[in-house]
């Protein structure tokens, strides 16, 4: 059975959101832990020498920090901020975002086979057995004698693998390019530019406007060829409708902020 903790131990990556600055440091709360208070001394906010700490963090900012330390008799945690590597901020940030989905996925589940009356307690015996909502998946899908011998309810458990499957369905490839489109129309070139970006969303494109002459497009497919494929159709659209003018388009690099629940296991 998984050990449950109200506290983080020394060494553990925390989220941590800063509810107050001083001088000397930053007392946060610890999201994961009922938002128990943790303080950043200003020393190990960042290597360097800091003037401002102000400069560095802001209040109701989100962090990802290092547990350097737990009194237990005192109730006092300090953390630190420069002992986390990027890469390290970036996996945690990941992990606890998909722990917050799946939970969300879960309680989804409970709606659907209509256990909300005893939510708490099903998600309660959910940790104790499987000490997240991540590993309780991890088991789901992999089939392991622990998920079925789970003392779950049949339905819930059912249920979830059903939501999980859906999740994979619904996926979407998401590609973004960066367009740069100046017309040399002087007539009618406000017109000529609308009438493109009529076409552009006409075909499924998402058009942000960024800052004369930039424009976002953004296109999404059942896979990367085919969210491709209409950003191509675009491309001959808009060339061929600028008789007088310039486009140019870069494809953008995108975070994996849409990547299904199941392509982060």
């Amino acid at each position: 059975m998984a050990e449950l903790r109200k506290e983080p131990r020394h060494g553990d990556l925390v989220i941590a959101v800063v509810s107050k600055i001083t001088h000397f440091g930053a007392y946060c709360r610890l999201s994961e832990y009922g938002d128990i208070e943790a303080f950043l001394p200003i020393r190990e906010v960042s290597s360097g020498w800091i003037k401002n700490i102000r400069e560095h963090i802001h209040d109701g900012q989100k962090l990802v920090c290092f547990v350097n330390y737990v009194d237990r008799e005192k109730g006092t945690i300090d953390i630190s901020l420069k002992k986390v590597s990027t890469r390290d901020s970036k996996e945690k940030i990941r992990s606890y975002n998909l722990e917050r989905r799946l939970g969300a996925l879960f309680s989804q589940t409970l709606k659907i086979t209509g256990d909300t009356k005893g939510k708490d307690a099903l998600s309660g015996l959910l940790i104790s057995e499987f000490g997240s909502y991540t590993k309780f998946m991890e088991n789901a899908v992999s089939g392991t004698a622990a998920f079925s011998q789970s003392k779950l309810p049949t339905s819930v458990k059912d249920a979830f693998l059903r939501a999980l499957e859906a999740n994979r369905k619904q996926k979407q490839y998401i590609v973004a390019y960066i367009a740069t489109i100046t017309t040399y129309n002087t007539k009618s070139g406000a017109a000529e530019l609308r009438e493109i970006m009529r076409d552009i969303k006409g075909h499924g494109i998402g058009v942000t406007y960024i800052a004369a002459p930039k424009y976002r497009l953004v296109s999404e497919g059942k896979d990367y060829a085919d969210a491709e494929e209409k950003i191509n159709e675009v491309k001959g659209l808009i060339g061929a409708r600028m008789k007088n003018g310039v486009f140019e388009i870069e494809k953008e690099k995108l975070k994996k902020e849409k990547e299904d629940i199941m392509s982060t296991i």
